[in-house]
């Protein structure tokens, strides 16, 4: 029998046959796809990190930014559980921050806060703006709900003070900063819930091995939320270091429409009202790298290695916000605490 494959013959199977190997290739597509999708670790919104350069910040030096939080092999600024790290400059013409944001990417914005000229046509403050508009993230606030996460998820129940924290909220905040107080069983416990359909962790030596990496992640928040607390309380004696707002005013201030004017104006009473006015909501690193007395701090590097505004040689007017997507990333809400807190390190003395 002659099966010899000839031009003809092709031909006249293609002639019959396509509509079966086009089914056949998409059956084969949807396998691999379905493989792919098992076998593979599908990120949440807190284990991608992403931070932006705003439409005014130069982006020449964003790789090293990138390297000082990445690449550094001896000392990772993020835990373990953060498994992808980016970074994005945008532009004025076609700004996508609001874009990015609806769905949860982005952490952290090296922005500017600039004040407008007396005659130009919009008098506003980028960073003001981004705060009302964008899930600005007091630093205030987020010191506090980071003590909050580590209280109410490990600390020892032997060390609370009370089970209800209506009537005083902030009770045992500062003992679970400590890890020596806080349980190692309830770290394992979470861990083995919340990583349950984590493909890394399908086997016990595995699960064990990812317990080992979550205590470590929960002992180095600890020290990351005690540093973040000391750079805050810097707040009375290095006012030029911080970025201060009361959440909405901008917004009010600039309505044309009266009902408008006093929408807002309701929101930032109600801001006042929870203790909330002027408070900190950015790091200004023009200053970062000297001292009160404006002494530089030896070995530490110049935040203009990082950060420039457009057509300037220096970082004046910049500030680093943070956004506030605690909902969505309930436990890796404060890598962006990380990201901070290294940059302060790299700049000067003041957490060493």
């Amino acid at each position: 029998m002659d099966n010899r494959i000839t031009k003809k013959r092709l031909s006249d199977f293609l002639a019959y046959e396509w509509i079966v190997m086009i089914i056949i290739a998409v059956i084969s597509i949807v396998v691999w796809e379905f493989a792919y999708t098992v076998g593979s670790v599908r990120l949440t919104v807190g284990q991608q990190f992403k931070f932006y350069y705003d439409q005014a910040i130069s982006s020449t030096n964003m790789d090293k930014l990138y390297s000082l939080m990445w690449d550094k092999n001896d000392e990772r600024v993020f835990s373990y559980d953060v498994l992808s790290f980016d970074n994005e400059s945008l532009t004025s013409d076609y700004n996508v921050l609001s874009v990015r944001l609806s769905v949860q990417e982005g952490d952290v914005i090296v922005t500017d806060c600039k004040q407008p000229a007396d005659d130009a046509e919009d008098k506003s403050v980028r960073a003001k703006t981004i705060i009302d508009s964008m899930y600005g993230y007091s630093f205030n606030q987020m010191l506090k709900d980071a003590k909050i996460y580590l209280r109410d998820n490990y600390l020892k129940d032997e060390l609370k003070t009370t089970t209800d924290y209506t009537a005083n909220p902030d009770a045992d905040l500062d003992a679970a900063t400590l890890y020596e107080n806080l349980d190692e069983s309830k770290i394992e416990a979470r861990f083995r819930l919340r990583m349950r359909k984590d493909n890394r962790f399908r086997s016990e030596s595995q699960k064990l091995d990812g317990i080992k990496d979550e205590k470590a992640r929960i002992e180095n928040l600890c020290k990351e939320v005690k540093d973040f607390e000391k750079l805050l309380n810097l707040e009375s004696t290095r006012s030029d270091l911080f970025f201060k707002y009361t959440k909405y005013k901008q917004t009010m201030d600039l309505a044309e429409r009266q009902e408008d004017k006093e929408d807002y104006q309701k929101l930032v009473e109600r801001e006042t009202a929870a203790g909330r006015a002027n408070n900190i909501y950015g790091l200004k690193v023009e200053n970062l790298n000297k001292d009160a007395n404006g002494t530089p701090y030896e070995n530490k590097s110049n935040p203009t290695d990082y950060f420039k505004c457009m057509g300037t040689d220096n970082a004046k007017d910049v500030v680093i916000l943070a956004f506030d997507f605690w909902k969505y990333q309930y436990d890796l809400q404060f890598e962006a605490i990380s990201f901070i807190n290294a940059i302060v390190r790299d700049c000067s003395t003041i957490l060493d």
